[in-house]
Parts: C-alpha cells; sequence; structure tokens
C-alpha cells in the first residue's frame, strides 16, 4: 500500500518538475526573443539636452525692426511663472522627496531603471483579474513616459521604455532623474513640477512644504483627477494617508510625524490668476504654441517636454511679429464697443490675422475681443475651427478652374438649381443662393462678385472633386478631412461638393490657415506657409529649428492678376461693396457665411498686406440680422486705422501701391450671356446693354460672337412678343435670349426666365396666359422651364391682337444702324467714330423668324415675321 502511495507521489512530483521545466524553457525562450526583439527593432537613445529642457533657464522672444534689426520684446520672455517653474533637487525638502519615492518607487536607490519584483507583479496583475492593481513602472521608467509621450498599450511600447530606463540610467545619476521627474510630472490643475503645484495649491514655494503637503502632491500622480485636492478631497485624503504609512512603514518618518501628518485634513490655500495680469500677446501665444508642435515633430518629445523646453530652456526665439502693427491690432481688439450688434442689440465676438502675403510672416493677430486676462487660453484666430462659407470659394473653385483653363472671367453658367431631391411634399432644390433667388444665365465675374452658390458648384464640377481638394490642400487648408470613419460606422468626407464649393466641411478651418491660402493671389501665385517665427536656437546659440522654405507656384501669375481684379470686383459691385476702405486703398477680397449663419468672415488684401477677420460666437449660434456683413464692418475699421497711421509712419504701409499688373492678361469685351464677342443684339436687351470689359489670358479671349442675344419684333403697346395682327406702328426689335437646355420638375423662379425666347414645336399653339412665356404650353405639364414671378411676363404672346396670325413669308429688315453701338468688331472694342455697327454674322441667325421662301415686295414700313407654328 505504502509503495502505491510512493509511486503516485513520485508520478505528481515528476509531472510538476516537467511543468516547471517546461515554464523555465518557455521562459528563457521568451526573454531571449524579447533579448532579439529589443536590439534589433528599439530605439532606446533619448536625447536628454532636449528632454530636459534647460533647467529653468528664461526665453527671449525677438522681432525686427524696420531696418531689419533684431529687438527684443523684453515684455514678452518666458521664465516659467505660469505653471512652468524649475526647482532643484536640493531646495526640495527629504520629507517631500521621500513621500513620492515611498509611494511611487520605494526601491528606486537600489535599482538600475527596472525593479524586476515589480514589473513581474505588474504581470502578475495583468494576467489574474482578481489580482488587484499592481503598477509596475519605476520612476525611472514613468519619466521616460512623460518626456516621450508614449502612451500606447502594447508590447513593443512597454520593451521600448524598459530599454530607454535602462539607458537613461546609464547616462545620469539617480538624484538628476529624480530632480527631472519631481519638475515634469503632472499634478492636475495644469500643473507641470512640484513648485508650480505647490504655488498653485499652498501659495508657498516647495522648498517650504510639510510633511502633509508634500503627501498631499504625491498621492495625485496616480489618477489626477480622482486625487485632485480640490475636486475630490475626500479621495485625496484616503491616498494621502496611504503614503504616510508607507513612509512609516519604511522608516522614512517616524510614528509621532505619521500621527501628526495624518490628523486633519489638508488646508489649501488656493492662488488665483487676478484680472489682466496676463502678459503674452495673442502672437506670442501663437509663436509658443507653434514652437512646441515643431519642437515635439522634429525630436519626438512630447507637448509636455517641448513646452518645458520653452518656458526654462533659455531659447532665443526669433519671430515674424510686426511690433507696431500688434500693438494697434490689439489695442483695437481690445475695445469693444469697435465690433458691431446686430438688429437685437447683440455683439458676437472676432478674431483677425494679418499676413505678409509675400514671405507668408504673420505680422499681427487678434485671438479674442476685449482685454486679454492670462496666458495660453484658447485663440480664436488660430485654435478654433469654423465653417468658411462663401470665403473658401476662390481657394477650392474659381483659382484652380482658371489656372486649368476650365473657365475665363466671360465663362457664362446658369444660375439655377444643380438638385432636385423628391420627397412627399414636392422637390428640394438645391443649392439654394443668399439671397433665395435664382437669376439664371451668370457670368464667373458675377457669380463670384454675387456669391452665386450654384455656379460655384457648377465650376467645381466641372474642374472636379480631387482637383479641387488638393490644391485646398497644398494651400494649406490641413484639416480638410478625406476620408474618416466614425466608431458608429458614419463616414465623413470633404471631398464633395458642399464642403468644397460651399464651405460645408467637416471640421472647420482656422482664420489663419484660411487667410493663409489666400497669399498665394496676393502674391502672384506663389503661396508660402504662413509661420510666426523664424528661427529657434538653445541656449548655447545652437539652431533648433529654422522656418526658411521656399514658396511654390501654386497658380500662374496671369491667374493671380485675374483672381485679384474678380475679387476687386467683390469690393466693388458685390457682396463686400459696403466697403469704406476701397475709396483710398486698393483692395481685394471674399465674403463668407456660414449655411447655418453662425460664422461672417472677410478675407481681403491690399498690394500691402492680406487680412482675415472672423465674426461670430464661440458657442456656434445664430448671430442674427445685419445691415452689413460685420466680418466686412471689422476689416475696414481696422485697416482703415492701421492706414491712418501711415502718415506718421507708425506702420509701413502705403496707400498708393497698386496692384501688380501681368504683361500676358488682357481686356475686351465680351456679352454677358453668352461669354462671347457681343453682336448687335446684345445691345437689344431690354435689360439694357449686356456688354461688359472682362480680363483674360492672352489667347483665351472670346473668338466667337454672341448666339445667345435673337432678334425678336415686340409690341411696345402691349408689352408682348409680337403676333401677325400688331400694328406696324407699334413694332420695336428686342432681344431674348436662346436658351434651350433648361428643364425642371417643378416650379423654379428664375429672374431671367421672363427674356427667354424658344421655338414652338410644329403645329403648337402659343401659350395666352399673361405670366407665362408664349411658348409654355408647348412642353408637358411635369416640364417646367422657370419663371419670373411676375404678373406679366416681357416674354409672353400678344393676346391682345387677332391670334393666330395669317402665314407671311416676309422677313424682318436688317437693324437700323442709328439704333446701334458704334463699335469696331476688328478689335472688338468701341470706335472712337460714329461708324455704324457692321453685324459679321448672318442676318437670318439674329431673327428668329424667318422664312426659306423668296421674299416678297415689302407691303408696309416694318417687316413682320413667319409664324413658326405655321412652318
Amino acid at each position: 500500500m505504502m509503495k502505491k502511495k510512493n509511486k503516485k507521489r513520485n508520478k505528481f512530483l515528476s509531472f510538476i518538475a516537467a511543468v516547471f521545466l517546461i515554464l523555465f524553457f518557455c521562459t528563457v525562450l521568451l526573454s531571449t526573443a524579447l533579448i532579439l526583439y529589443a536590439t534589433k527593432e528599439v530605439d532606446a537613445e533619448l536625447d536628454l539636452d532636449l528632454l530636459i529642457a534647460g533647467q529653468g533657464r528664461t526665453t527671449k522672444i525677438y522681432c525686427f525692426d524696420e531696418t531689419g534689426e533684431a529687438v527684443e520684446l523684453e515684455e514678452e520672455r518666458l521664465h516659467g511663472t505660469e505653471n512652468r517653474i524649475w526647482i532643484g533637487l536640493s531646495d526640495i525638502p527629504e520629507n517631500v522627496r521621500n513621500a513620492f519615492i515611498a509611494i511611487e518607487d520605494h526601491r528606486f536607490y537600489e535599482h538600475h531603471g527596472v525593479d524586476l519584483r515589480r514589473t513581474a507583479g505588474a504581470v502578475l496583475s495583468f494576467l489574474s483579474p482578481g489580482a488587484g492593481d499592481y503598477g509596475g513602472s519605476t520612476i525611472t521608467q514613468q519619466l521616460v513616459k512623460n518626456l516621450t509621450g508614449d502612451n500606447a498599450v502594447t508590447v513593443k511600447r512597454k520593451i521600448t521604455e524598459i530599454m530607454r530606463a535602462l539607458e537613461l540610467e546609464k547616462e545620469i545619476s539617480k538624484d538628476e532623474i529624480l530632480e527631472i521627474y519631481l519638475n515634469t510630472v503632472y499634478l492636475s490643475e495644469g500643473c507641470y513640477g512640484l513648485e508650480t503645484a505647490s504655488e498653485k495649491y499652498f501659495g508657498k514655494p516647495a522648498c517650504e512644504l510639510t510633511l502633509r503637503e508634500g503627501a498631499t502632491l504625491a498621492a495625485i500622480i496616480q489618477y489626477p483627477t480622482r486625487y485632485d485636492p480640490i475636486q475630490n478631497p475626500e479621495y485625496n485624503r484616503e491616498r494621502r494617508d496611504i503614503i504616510l504609512w508607507r513612509m512609516y512603514e519604511l522608516g522614512m518618518i517616524s510614528e509621532a510625524e505619521y500621527t501628526e501628518a495624518t490628523a486633519a485634513g489638508t488646508e489649501l490655500h488656493l492662488t488665483e490668476t487676478e484680472k489682466g495680469t496676463g502678459k503674452n500677446s495673442w502672437f506670442t501665444e501663437v509663436v509658443i504654441e507653434d514652437v512646441i508642435t515643431d519642437l515635439a515633430a522634429k525630436f519626438g518629445l512630447t507637448r509636455t517636454a517641448a513646452s518645458q523646453m520653452i518656458y526654462n530652456g533659455g531659447l532665443s526665439i526669433y519671430t515674424t511679429m510686426d511690433r507696431k502693427m500688434q500693438a494697434l491690432v490689439e489695442e483695437f481688439y481690445a475695445e469693444e464697443e469697435n465690433f458691431p450688434v446686430n438688429s437685437s442689440g447683440m455683439r458676437a465676438t472676432s478674431a483677425a490675422v494679418i499676413i505678409n502675403p509675400k514671405n507668408g510672416h504673420l505680422l499681427a493677430v487678434a485671438g479674442d475681443t476685449g482685454e486679454k486676462k492670462s496666458d495660453r487660453i484658447l485663440n480664436l484666430a488660430t485654435q478654433m475651427l469654423r465653417s468658411p462659407g462663401s470665403v473658401i470659394k476662390p481657394i477650392t473653385v474659381y483659382a484652380p478652374a482658371l489656372d486649368r483653363d476650365l473657365i475665363t472671367w466671360a465663362s457664362v453658367f446658369d444660375d439655377v438649381p444643380v438638385l432636385f431631391t423628391k420627397e412627399d411634399d414636392g422637390y428640394v432644390m438645391w443649392p439654394k443662393n443668399n439671397p433665395r433667388v435664382y437669376s439664371g444665365l451668370t457670368t464667373v465675374n458675377t457669380a463670384l462678385a454675387k456669391s452665386t452658390n450654384t455656379v460655384a458648384v457648377r465650376v467645381l464640377q466641372k474642374l472636379g472633386i480631387r482637383e479641387a481638394f488638393d490644391f485646398a490642400k497644398e494651400l494649406g487648408l490641413s484639416t480638410l478631412v478625406e476620408n474618416e470613419k466614425t466608431a458608429d460606422g458614419e463616414v465623413f468626407s470633404d471631398m464633395a461638393l458642399a464642403p468644397l464649393a460651399l464651405g460645408a466641411v467637416t471640421r472647420g478651418v482656422s482664420v489663419r490657415d484660411m487667410t493663409g491660402a489666400y497669399s498665394a493671389l496676393a502674391n502672384e501665385g506663389i503661396y508660402h506657409k504662413t509661420i510666426s517665427y523664424t528661427e529657434v536656437y538653445d541656449k548655447d546659440g545652437k539652431l533648433l529649428l529654422s522656418n526658411a522654405e521656399e514658396g511654390i507656384r501654386a497658380v500662374s501669375a496671369e491667374t493671380a492678376d485675374i483672381m485679384t481684379r474678380l475679387l476687386q470686383n467683390v469690393v466693388t459691385n458685390g457682396t463686400a461693396s459696403a466697403l469704406t476702405l476701397q475709396k483710398s486703398v486698393q483692395v481685394a477680397g471674399k465674403t463668407g457665411t456660414s449655411n447655418a449663419d453662425t460664422d461672417r468672415w472677410f478675407i481681403g488684401y491690399t498690394p500691402d498686406i492680406l487680412c482675415g477677420v472672423w465674426y461670430g460666437y464661440k458657442d456656434a449660434h445664430d448671430i442674427g440680422t445685419f445691415k452689413v456683413n460685420p466680418a466686412v464692418t471689422v476689416f475696414d475699421d481696422l485697416l482703415t486705422s492701421l492706414y491712418a497711421q501711415e502718415a506718421a509712419e507708425v506702420v509701413t504701409l502705403d496707400k498708393t501701391r497698386s496692384f501688380p499688373q501681368c504683361e500676358t492678361v488682357v481686356s475686351c469685351l465680351y456679352c454677358k450671356d453668352s461669354g462671347e464677342i457681343p453682336s448687335i443684339a446684345c445691345t437689344h436687351d431690354p435689360r439694357g446693354h449686356r456688354i461688359e470689359l472682362g480680363y483674360f489670358k492672352k489667347g483665351t479671349e472670346p473668338v466667337s460672337h454672341c448666339d445667345v442675344h435673337t432678334l425678336v419684333e415686340y409690341d411696345s403697346k402691349t408689352h408682348a412678343v409680337a403676333c401677325e395682327k400688331c400694328p406696324p406702328e407699334n413694332l420695336i426689335r428686342t432681344a431674348l435670349l436662346k436658351i434651350y437646355d433648361r428643364s425642371f420638375p417643378c416650379r423654379v423662379t428664375v429672374t431671367d426666365a421672363q427674356y427667354v425666347y424658344r421655338y414652338l414645336p410644329f403645329g403648337a399653339a402659343p401659350t395666352l396666359e399673361e405670366n407665362q412665356a408664349f411658348f409654355q404650353d408647348a412642353y408637358e405639364k411635369d416640364c417646367y422651364i422657370g419663371n419670373s414671378n411676375t404678373n406679366s411676363a416681357y416674354n409672353r404672346y400678344c393676346a391682345e391682337h387677332e391670334n393666330p396670325p395669317e402665314e407671311t413669308t416676309e422677313e424682318t429688315t436688317a437693324p437700323e444702324t442709328t439704333e446701334s453701338m458704334p463699335f469696331d468688331t476688328t478689335n472688338n472694342v468701341p470706335s472712337e467714330t460714329t461708324a455704324p455697327f457692321t453685324d459679321t454674322t448672318e442676318t437670318k441667325k439674329s431673327i428668329p423668324f424667318e422664312s426659306t421662301e423668296k421674299k416678297k415686295e415689302e407691303t408696309s414700313s416694318r417687316r413682320r415675321w413667319v409664324p413658326w407654328w405655321k412652318k
């Protein structure tokens, strides 16, 4: 019996031994694999000079004066007084240091960067859900994570952290590691480092902290939000007492010290930032953010570590600020009375940037209205993303299409709905204009001046979504979304008509980026990325960052010239015509309104500077009704005040400068309804002559004569298209528009619909209704051609006289030369003489009501047309 028991015991022991042997070999194999992986795949190096961030030295900010000399902005020095204060380890009380060591890494002075026992415990905790929370990172490992910002929950990240911790311990001493750790650890309420937290919570420097206060701060580290002594004092006290007990267990404090420290709660002495004490200008705030971003990107730092470098690294930062202009802009924006109120008396807020388009240098910034209260607050000019509305059109639609010769100044598109969506209660038309009127035939020049949505969509369709999207990205609109899928499967994309043609983008754009994109138009086609600084040097004079980038050719000089002229027309005749600055300074620009009317924009430029203004509420609600776009008003008043300082030489602006003109851009006349060379019919349009001067790249000027206007006999007494029995003395010659490709599934109001002409099909009778075109009944019941919402349509049929008229084969005579505008057809410009107009097109093409039979003897002084329905 005993032998059987021993035999069973031996088998069990053999099994256990085999299991342990297998586990041992697996551990060896796994360890070997990890070591091989670490040596080949993991970069264990850290740039300590960058990461340690300079040990509390003051950073200086410079700008350049009119002579090009660097001038320090002494009032803008950065020396860690706001949440970034460095303290030496020797100035930190021993009990405070020990509080952090006791709870975070009590064997800190014993290991070499990694505590194997803690790591094994963390692995066990990870594998055994019921084993409780067991942190495995040492102070050295935590420091590595804090400095690199790598928080990914992956095996590779953990191995990298371990390797870097081991490497760091070889490079610097334990005390140096602890000092850096205590100066970079996050302690809630925006406090990085012990000194800042001490000032925040207790109103005194860290060197004066008591044991109880030190343990209170150490309690925050594990979960800063949960253990925040302001927000959750009870949770903080519980963990504080755990830390104090741990210190007592480790022999760091006596029983008496422990008893005294835990006897009461921690009394806080909170310090509040005084109003108006923020010293950084809006411009310096932009510089700080830009340098943090670029340092982090170039050197692989966290934003926290990069921020430490700026506030404590003793850097020298050379900015692009125009000091005098920045002062004037901040002074203007500090006075809230400078900003318009809506019809209800409500005033929103605003932001603005001013850029030198020739090099992309940011000159001045206003991040909000009113007095700037503190530092590192939300900058509405650079950190807020808003819907750009129509201000995006020149960048995503017109400039790239014009540059690719897909359109010209005079290209004509039909301002009517592009899409009709059938719903239960009828059709929904898209897009809508603002105001919600469709005009019909519209040139690119007019469409841009009036911000016509339908034409922008049609031009974009011609250009292509991909072309527009890539062009916008190239000009710095980095926040446009190509394809983004949410967790619930919803897909967002700005690769569509509404975002690119109308500005209904997914995330929005910043004032800085949207304004910067216009620099390509303001700088003869060359785009420069907008920058706030040129160079950054470390404390030893070593160059860390340089922003010296060459510009890129975004569009041709001809395109930039024509776009500038088009945008000047927005100011003189379009949506920004209220701008008074144009009376003394050349201005080009574009307005913008978001679909929900939560944002108003104006981006404009003079020969000197480029300025973008946004107006709205931070929480994006309806801004109300204004007589004039408030962004236009702010732009007007701001730049008027800047140019007023020109005489005093406060700013380097010059009212007398003009926009550069390209020699390969030519001007010529064209018909507004066809975009072609005007014919005699263009001068007979009942709305007035339709001839305009436009600007074109040489070789893209109109070459054909207008084929849209057609001469028609009109009864001047009944105000209708003449019938056969209209008295000859009533007849005049007028021009209507041949538009054959316009048809809708529902009624659409189109301004020029009452001037449209169409042949009637064989055998069809004219429409007799006074408010309808004479050809309306020739179309199917559900086919609409548009109406002008008038009681008496200009193109109605003359029902007052006998109808239908008898057939005649007589033709109308050629237009009388005395009615014509003197015109030189060889040069396509008005003649300097009174020479009669010579129409180079055949008369038959200009007069629609013609006969194929031979001409008969005239029976009256005015010839009659053949009724088309009897042909």
